[in-house]
Formats: C-alpha cells, sequence, structure tokens
C-alpha cells in the first residue's frame, strides 16, 4: 500500500529528497577519503623507511621532547606501545622502563635497545633539554 505522499510516485519516492540524500553521502565519502589519507600519513610516519634510518617523526612529538617529557616515554606512547610490550621488544624489565620514563638515567647499551624497539635514532633518546 502506498502512503498518500507517494501517491502517483510509485516507488521512485521524492527527487528532491533523493538529491539531498545523495550530496550527503558524496560528503561523506570526501571526508571518509580525506580520513583515510590521514591515517595512511601518520601510519607512515609509525613505520621504519627501508636501510638504516628511521621515517621522520612528527613535529608536534619533537615540541614535546624539547619542552621537556621524557623522550622514551613520548616516543612509545606514539608509537602506541605499553611498557610491557616495550620490554618485550627490548629485553629490559618493564619496571626498568618505568624508572627510565620518571627520569632515572641509563646508558649507551640501554638506549641503544630502546632505540631499536622504538624505531628511533640514539641520540634522541639521549636528548636532554637545556
Amino acid at each position: 500500500m502506498l502512503e498518500t505522499g507517494n501517491r502517483g510516485r510509485g516507488s521512485m519516492g521524492d527527487p528532491k529528497l533523493i538529491y539531498s540524500l545523495e550530496i550527503r553521502v558524496m560528503d561523506l565519502e570526501k571526508k571518509i577519503n580525506a580520513l583515510e589519507k590521514q591515517v595512511e600519513g601518520i601510519l607512515a610516519g609509525r613505520k621504519s623507511q627501508t636501510g638504516s634510518s628511521f621515517a621522520p617523526l612528527p613535529a608536534a612529538l619533537l615540541k614535546r621532547i624539547s619542552d621537556g617529557e621524557n623522550p622514551v616515554r613520548a616516543v612509545r606512547q606514539f608509537r602506541l606501545m605499553t611498557q610491557r610490550e616495550l620490554g618485550e621488544r627490548s629485553g629490559i624489565r618493564p619496571n626498568h622502563i618505568s624508572a627510565i620514563e620518571r627520569g632515572m638515567s641509563y646508558g649507551l647499551k640501554t638506549a641503544k635497545r630502546l632505540a631499536g624497539a622504538l624505531e628511533v635514532q640514539v641520540d634522541l633518546l639521549l636528548y636532554q633539554p637545556t
């Protein structure tokens, strides 16, 4: 049974309504494409490039580190890793990583292990803001 508003139009419905819905769908598709490109860019920044060089880190992350945030914590959070995951990748106990993130000093050997697990250059983890 057809509704009284659709008599004479059959199953086609209101052309203006259909057109407005199509426009909305096209707008949503554009927004989805833009978001997908942003996600690809973020993921590309988190993956290392071929060879011994690493993908560049975002400026916002480098600013956090230069403003005094612990570099191990900042990069670990950027990589979406827990202290346990970083510990498994680096071979360093999570409680030691926690202490490092709270400001405990660490040596070059530890810095190299953390840098390898976090896919960054060692000098980033040894950075001390002045």
